[in-house]
């Protein structure tokens, strides 16, 4: 196991995990994007379907932690599948968070920039 700066521990599974969203994000762009001619306004949408996207399957995750957590607690779903929904969730909303601070720095040197 590797130590992460957050105080957790980083395993092949939330490693593997973090592909999985990583590479459903860039296909996601890639078919929406193939049949565009490379115009501006096709790559405009192409990056806000592609922050849609990556929003709402952050959405999703978290509210099936939920759904999980409470048939745990029902008796209906075991630990193992709480913590893997979670670590799911976890790393889904670590990649928004960090296309948010993506965009913020580029915004942030775009607005630095002399006109």
């Amino acid at each position: 196991m590797i130590q992460t700066g957050i105080g957790g521990t980083a395993t092949s599974f939330n490693a593997t995990n973090a592909y999985k969203v990583a590479q459903k994000m860039l296909d996601q762009a890639a078919s929406s994007t193939s049949g565009a001619s490379g115009s501006g306004e096709a790559g405009r949408s192409a990056f806000a379907e592609l922050v849609s996207s990556a929003a709402s399957n952050t959405i999703g995750d978290v509210r099936k932690v939920e759904t999980v957590a409470a048939d745990a607690v029902a008796g209906k779903a075991s630990l193992n599948e709480v913590v893997s929904a979670v670590n799911s969730a976890d790393i889904a909303l670590k990649s928004v968070i960090a296309i948010r601070d993506k965009v913020i720095g580029a915004y942030q040197d775009i607005i630095k920039m002399p006109i």
